[in-house]
Protein backbone atom coordinates (compact mmCIF):
# COMPACT_ATOMS: atom_id res chain seq x y z
CA UNK A 1 0.00 0.00 0.00
CA UNK A 2 1.78 3.15 1.38
CA UNK A 3 3.25 4.75 4.25
CA UNK A 4 0.92 7.13 5.71
CA UNK A 5 0.74 10.56 6.11
CA UNK A 6 0.62 12.04 9.50
CA UNK A 7 -2.64 13.52 8.33
CA UNK A 8 -3.91 9.75 7.61
CA UNK A 9 -2.32 7.63 10.36
CA UNK A 10 -5.28 8.32 13.73
CA UNK A 11 -8.01 7.70 10.62
CA UNK A 12 -5.98 4.43 10.08
CA UNK A 13 -5.55 3.33 13.79
CA UNK A 14 -9.25 4.11 14.52
CA UNK A 15 -10.58 1.93 11.60
CA UNK A 16 -7.84 0.14 9.87
CA UNK A 17 -8.55 -0.80 6.30
CA UNK A 18 -9.49 -4.86 6.80
CA UNK A 19 -7.74 -5.50 3.12
CA UNK A 20 -4.52 -4.40 4.68
CA UNK A 21 -3.14 -7.60 7.04
CA UNK A 22 0.39 -6.47 7.61
CA UNK A 23 1.28 -3.19 9.49
CA UNK A 24 5.05 -1.37 10.13
CA UNK A 25 4.81 0.96 13.34
CA UNK A 26 8.54 2.50 13.41
CA UNK A 27 9.84 5.88 14.48
CA UNK A 28 12.49 7.29 16.93
CA UNK A 29 9.57 7.84 20.05
CA UNK A 30 9.42 4.49 20.91
CA UNK A 31 6.56 5.81 23.51
CA UNK A 32 4.44 6.93 20.20
CA UNK A 33 5.43 3.61 18.90
CA UNK A 34 4.27 1.75 22.06
CA UNK A 35 1.23 3.94 21.83
CA UNK A 36 -0.31 3.41 18.85
CA UNK A 37 0.37 -0.33 18.39
CA UNK A 38 -1.51 -0.91 21.64
CA UNK A 39 -4.14 1.58 20.24
CA UNK A 40 -4.27 -0.67 16.96
CA UNK A 41 -4.14 -3.95 18.41
CA UNK A 42 -7.01 -3.71 20.73
CA UNK A 43 -8.91 -2.44 17.68
CA UNK A 44 -8.15 -5.35 15.65
CA UNK A 45 -9.02 -7.52 18.16
CA UNK A 46 -11.85 -6.19 19.47
CA UNK A 47 -13.66 -5.40 22.96
CA UNK A 48 -14.30 -9.77 23.57
CA UNK A 49 -10.68 -10.33 22.37
CA UNK A 50 -9.64 -13.85 22.98
CA UNK A 51 -6.36 -14.12 24.75
CA UNK A 52 -4.95 -16.74 22.45
CA UNK A 53 -5.43 -15.08 19.80
CA UNK A 54 -3.18 -12.01 21.08
CA UNK A 55 0.24 -13.23 20.17
CA UNK A 56 3.71 -11.44 20.41
CA UNK A 57 7.26 -12.87 18.87
CA UNK A 58 10.16 -11.02 19.07
CA UNK A 59 13.14 -11.56 16.70
CA UNK A 60 14.72 -13.88 18.81
CA UNK A 61 12.04 -16.17 17.92
CA UNK A 62 11.88 -15.39 14.11
CA UNK A 63 15.86 -15.92 13.74
CA UNK A 64 15.54 -19.10 15.36
CA UNK A 65 12.86 -20.48 13.25
CA UNK A 66 12.02 -18.10 10.27
CA UNK A 67 8.39 -20.14 9.23
CA UNK A 68 6.89 -19.54 12.85
CA UNK A 69 5.28 -16.08 11.91
CA UNK A 70 3.72 -17.94 8.91
CA UNK A 71 2.29 -20.93 11.27
CA UNK A 72 0.88 -18.22 13.71
CA UNK A 73 -0.68 -16.11 10.77
CA UNK A 74 -2.18 -18.55 8.81
CA UNK A 75 -3.28 -20.98 11.74
CA UNK A 76 -7.41 -20.83 11.76
CA UNK A 77 -8.83 -19.59 15.11
CA UNK A 78 -10.24 -22.84 17.13
CA UNK A 79 -13.32 -20.65 17.95
CA UNK A 80 -13.63 -18.13 15.15
CA UNK A 81 -12.37 -14.62 15.38
CA UNK A 82 -9.58 -12.76 14.18
CA UNK A 83 -5.99 -13.10 15.61
CA UNK A 84 -3.46 -10.11 15.98
CA UNK A 85 -0.07 -10.84 15.95
CA UNK A 86 2.68 -8.62 17.34
CA UNK A 87 6.12 -8.92 16.17
CA UNK A 88 9.41 -6.76 17.68
CA UNK A 89 12.02 -6.38 15.47
CA UNK A 90 14.77 -4.10 14.05
CA UNK A 91 15.77 -2.58 11.53
CA UNK A 92 18.66 -5.41 10.15
CA UNK A 93 16.06 -8.34 10.36
CA UNK A 94 15.86 -10.50 7.88
CA UNK A 95 12.84 -9.74 5.08
CA UNK A 96 12.72 -14.09 4.96
CA UNK A 97 9.76 -14.61 7.61
CA UNK A 98 7.25 -11.39 6.33
CA UNK A 99 7.98 -12.13 2.18
CA UNK A 100 5.51 -14.69 2.15
CA UNK A 101 2.54 -13.14 4.43
CA UNK A 102 3.00 -10.16 1.95
CA UNK A 103 2.90 -12.16 -1.25
CA UNK A 104 -0.45 -14.02 0.36
CA UNK A 105 -2.28 -12.29 3.13
CA UNK A 106 -3.30 -14.13 6.28
CA UNK A 107 -6.90 -13.97 5.74
CA UNK A 108 -7.73 -14.88 9.97
CA UNK A 109 -4.97 -12.78 11.72
CA UNK A 110 -3.63 -9.60 11.79
CA UNK A 111 0.74 -8.99 11.74
CA UNK A 112 1.41 -6.11 13.66
CA UNK A 113 5.01 -5.45 13.50
CA UNK A 114 7.51 -2.72 15.82
CA UNK A 115 10.65 -1.46 15.32
CA UNK A 116 12.74 1.67 16.22
CA UNK A 117 14.13 4.49 13.85
CA UNK A 118 14.54 3.31 10.08
CA UNK A 119 15.97 4.66 7.67
CA UNK A 120 13.95 5.44 4.13
CA UNK A 121 16.58 2.85 2.42
CA UNK A 122 16.22 0.29 5.54
CA UNK A 123 15.04 -2.81 3.42
CA UNK A 124 12.16 -3.42 5.89
CA UNK A 125 10.61 -0.09 5.72
CA UNK A 126 11.02 -0.44 1.66
CA UNK A 127 9.44 -3.60 2.02
CA UNK A 128 6.15 -2.70 3.80
CA UNK A 129 5.54 0.53 2.11
CA UNK A 130 5.76 -0.74 -1.18
CA UNK A 131 2.97 -3.76 -0.73
CA UNK A 132 0.11 -3.74 -1.94
CA UNK A 133 -1.48 -4.80 1.51
CA UNK A 134 0.53 -3.73 3.82
CA UNK A 135 0.78 -0.35 5.70
CA UNK A 136 4.44 1.75 7.02
CA UNK A 137 3.83 4.18 9.73
CA UNK A 138 6.23 6.57 11.53
CA UNK A 139 6.48 7.95 14.83
CA UNK A 140 8.27 10.88 15.45
CA UNK A 141 8.82 13.22 17.98
CA UNK A 142 5.56 15.80 18.07
CA UNK A 143 5.38 18.73 16.16
CA UNK A 144 4.08 21.87 17.55
CA UNK A 145 0.08 20.95 16.23
CA UNK A 146 0.76 17.25 17.42
CA UNK A 147 1.75 18.78 21.18
CA UNK A 148 -1.58 20.95 20.60
CA UNK A 149 -3.16 18.09 19.88
CA UNK A 150 -2.49 15.75 22.97
CA UNK A 151 -2.18 19.10 25.07
CA UNK A 152 -5.88 19.29 24.27
CA UNK A 153 -7.18 15.81 24.63
CA UNK A 154 -5.62 15.61 28.10
CA UNK A 155 -6.78 18.92 29.40
CA UNK A 156 -10.42 18.46 27.82
CA UNK A 157 -10.88 15.39 30.00
CA UNK A 158 -9.66 16.55 32.86
CA UNK A 159 -12.24 19.52 32.48
CA UNK A 160 -9.73 21.69 32.48
CA UNK A 161 -8.38 24.95 29.82
CA UNK A 162 -5.25 25.93 29.55
CA UNK A 163 -3.86 29.55 29.23
CA UNK A 164 -1.91 30.70 25.86
CA UNK A 165 1.70 31.42 27.96
CA UNK A 166 1.29 28.11 30.16
CA UNK A 167 0.41 26.38 26.43
CA UNK A 168 3.39 27.98 25.22
CA UNK A 169 6.02 27.06 28.45
CA UNK A 170 4.33 23.32 28.37
CA UNK A 171 5.29 22.89 24.66
CA UNK A 172 8.68 23.97 25.72
CA UNK A 173 9.20 20.94 28.50
CA UNK A 174 7.77 17.82 26.70
CA UNK A 175 7.25 16.32 22.80
CA UNK A 176 10.39 14.18 22.87
CA UNK A 177 8.66 10.80 24.04
CA UNK A 178 4.59 10.37 23.73
CA UNK A 179 4.43 8.60 26.72
CA UNK A 180 6.45 10.89 28.91
CA UNK A 181 4.30 13.76 27.41
CA UNK A 182 1.80 12.40 28.58
CA UNK A 183 2.61 11.35 32.29
CA UNK A 184 3.84 15.41 32.62
CA UNK A 185 0.39 16.36 31.30
CA UNK A 186 -1.49 13.85 34.11
CA UNK A 187 0.06 15.27 36.40
CA UNK A 188 -0.18 18.87 35.58
CA UNK A 189 -4.09 18.67 35.35
CA UNK A 190 -3.78 16.38 38.66
CA UNK A 191 -1.95 19.42 40.30
CA UNK A 192 -4.45 22.13 38.71
CA UNK A 193 -7.64 20.00 39.64
CA UNK A 194 -9.02 22.63 41.82
CA UNK A 195 -8.41 25.37 39.08
CA UNK A 196 -10.61 26.30 36.26
CA UNK A 197 -7.08 27.20 33.83
CA UNK A 198 -3.92 25.77 34.08
CA UNK A 199 -1.46 28.65 34.72
CA UNK A 200 1.68 29.71 33.87
CA UNK A 201 3.07 29.20 37.29
CA UNK A 202 1.48 25.64 37.32
CA UNK A 203 3.45 24.48 34.32
CA UNK A 204 6.23 25.88 36.15
CA UNK A 205 5.60 24.42 39.60
CA UNK A 206 5.03 20.34 38.00
CA UNK A 207 6.43 20.31 34.81
CA UNK A 208 10.32 20.25 33.93
CA UNK A 209 13.97 18.29 34.00
CA UNK A 210 14.15 17.32 37.73
CA UNK A 211 11.26 14.44 36.33
CA UNK A 212 13.14 13.13 33.58
CA UNK A 213 16.82 13.00 35.62
CA UNK A 214 14.17 11.16 37.89
CA UNK A 215 12.76 8.72 35.30
CA UNK A 216 16.64 7.85 33.97
CA UNK A 217 17.90 7.27 37.01
CA UNK A 218 15.13 4.49 37.60
CA UNK A 219 15.73 3.25 34.44
CA UNK A 220 19.28 3.34 34.14
CA UNK A 221 19.35 1.00 38.04
CA UNK A 222 16.90 -1.60 36.15
CA UNK A 223 19.29 -1.61 33.39
CA UNK A 224 22.34 -2.32 35.62
CA UNK A 225 20.45 -4.95 37.78
CA UNK A 226 20.65 -3.20 40.43
CA UNK A 227 16.42 -3.99 41.78
CA UNK A 228 16.67 -2.47 45.31
CA UNK A 229 17.76 0.41 43.91
CA UNK A 230 15.49 0.45 40.82
CA UNK A 231 12.23 -0.50 43.60
CA UNK A 232 12.94 2.79 45.86
CA UNK A 233 12.97 5.02 42.83
CA UNK A 234 9.88 3.48 41.49
CA UNK A 235 8.19 3.66 44.72
CA UNK A 236 9.00 7.24 44.68
CA UNK A 237 8.20 8.07 41.36
CA UNK A 238 4.54 7.11 41.84
CA UNK A 239 3.94 8.81 45.29
CA UNK A 240 5.17 11.95 43.28
CA UNK A 241 2.76 11.37 40.26
CA UNK A 242 4.73 10.04 37.86
CA UNK A 243 2.99 7.46 35.99
CA UNK A 244 3.80 3.84 35.63
CA UNK A 245 3.52 4.39 31.89
CA UNK A 246 6.14 7.16 31.86
CA UNK A 247 8.62 4.38 33.51
CA UNK A 248 7.53 2.05 30.40
CA UNK A 249 7.67 4.40 28.08
CA UNK A 250 11.11 5.95 28.96
CA UNK A 251 12.72 2.43 29.67
CA UNK A 252 11.44 1.45 26.13
CA UNK A 253 13.14 4.46 24.48
CA UNK A 254 16.26 3.57 26.24
CA UNK A 255 15.96 -0.17 25.29
CA UNK A 256 16.27 0.97 21.86
CA UNK A 257 19.30 3.14 22.23
CA UNK A 258 20.85 0.65 23.66
CA UNK A 259 19.86 -1.47 20.45
CA UNK A 260 21.47 0.53 18.36
CA UNK A 261 24.55 1.78 20.36
CA UNK A 262 25.21 -2.48 20.88
CA UNK A 263 24.68 -2.85 17.06
CA UNK A 264 27.12 -0.49 16.61
CA UNK A 265 29.43 -2.20 19.51
CA UNK A 266 29.17 -5.30 17.37
CA UNK A 267 30.54 -3.62 14.25
CA UNK A 268 33.52 -2.69 15.68
CA UNK A 269 32.71 0.79 17.65
CA UNK A 270 34.53 1.54 20.36
CA UNK A 271 31.14 1.58 23.88
CA UNK A 272 31.80 5.91 24.49
CA UNK A 273 31.70 6.39 20.69
CA UNK A 274 28.50 4.15 20.50
CA UNK A 275 26.84 6.02 23.15
CA UNK A 276 26.82 9.09 21.05
CA UNK A 277 26.42 12.99 22.28
CA UNK A 278 22.20 12.58 22.83
CA UNK A 279 23.11 11.24 25.85
CA UNK A 280 23.35 13.32 28.99
CA UNK A 281 27.17 13.18 29.65
CA UNK A 282 26.83 12.19 33.05
CA UNK A 283 25.24 9.02 32.08
CA UNK A 284 27.00 8.26 29.78
CA UNK A 285 29.56 6.15 31.70
CA UNK A 286 26.61 3.85 33.33
CA UNK A 287 25.37 3.59 29.06
CA UNK A 288 28.89 2.07 28.79
CA UNK A 289 29.15 -0.40 31.21
CA UNK A 290 25.36 -1.48 30.32
CA UNK A 291 26.82 -2.30 26.37
CA UNK A 292 28.93 -4.46 28.68
CA UNK A 293 25.81 -6.41 30.34
CA UNK A 294 23.48 -6.30 27.53
CA UNK A 295 23.55 -8.44 24.24
CA UNK A 296 21.27 -7.59 20.91
CA UNK A 297 19.65 -10.72 22.05
CA UNK A 298 18.68 -10.15 25.72
CA UNK A 299 17.84 -6.27 24.20
CA UNK A 300 15.56 -7.79 22.08
CA UNK A 301 14.20 -9.92 24.79
CA UNK A 302 13.63 -6.42 27.46
CA UNK A 303 12.18 -4.79 24.35
CA UNK A 304 9.79 -7.45 24.42
CA UNK A 305 8.96 -7.43 27.88
CA UNK A 306 8.25 -3.62 28.15
CA UNK A 307 5.62 -4.27 24.77
CA UNK A 308 3.90 -6.37 26.77
CA UNK A 309 4.24 -4.54 29.85
CA UNK A 310 2.51 -1.39 28.20
CA UNK A 311 -0.36 -3.38 26.52
CA UNK A 312 -0.78 -5.33 29.66
CA UNK A 313 -1.31 -2.26 31.81
CA UNK A 314 -3.78 -0.87 29.58
CA UNK A 315 -6.01 -3.95 29.76
CA UNK A 316 -5.72 -4.18 33.51
CA UNK A 317 -5.04 -0.12 34.38
CA UNK A 318 -6.33 -1.28 38.54
CA UNK A 319 -3.01 -3.14 38.41
CA UNK A 320 -0.54 -1.11 35.76
CA UNK A 321 1.84 0.13 38.62
CA UNK A 322 2.58 -3.57 39.64
CA UNK A 323 2.76 -5.17 36.12
CA UNK A 324 5.32 -2.21 34.94
CA UNK A 325 7.20 -2.53 38.32
CA UNK A 326 6.92 -6.57 37.70
CA UNK A 327 8.25 -6.26 34.16
CA UNK A 328 10.86 -3.75 35.42
CA UNK A 329 12.38 -6.18 38.17
CA UNK A 330 12.59 -9.09 35.57
CA UNK A 331 14.64 -6.45 33.16
CA UNK A 332 16.48 -5.85 36.22
CA UNK A 333 17.24 -9.91 37.23
CA UNK A 334 18.12 -10.08 33.79
CA UNK A 335 20.65 -6.97 34.12
CA UNK A 336 22.22 -8.82 37.03
CA UNK A 337 22.66 -11.98 35.09
CA UNK A 338 24.50 -10.58 32.23
CA UNK A 339 27.05 -8.74 34.94
CA UNK A 340 27.53 -12.02 36.38
CA UNK A 341 28.87 -13.63 33.36
CA UNK A 342 30.58 -10.49 32.34
CA UNK A 343 32.53 -10.24 35.45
Amino acid sequence: MVELKPADIDRFLARPDPSVRLILIFGNDGGLVSERAAALAATLAGKDADPLGQVRLDQAELSADSQRLADEAYEVPLFGGTRCITVRTAGNASLAPFEPLLASPPQDAYVLVTAGELKKTSPLRKLFAGAPNAVAIACYADDAMGLDRIIDQEVAAAGLTIGDDARAALKELIGGDRLASRSELAKLCLYAADSEEIALDDVRAVVGDASGFALDEAVDAAALGDASTFSRLYGRLLAAGTGDYAVAGVALRHFDVLHRARAQVDAGTPADRAVGPQIFFRRRPLIARQLAIWSIPRIERALDILNRAIVDSRLKSGLSAEVVGQAMLVIAAMAESGRRRAA
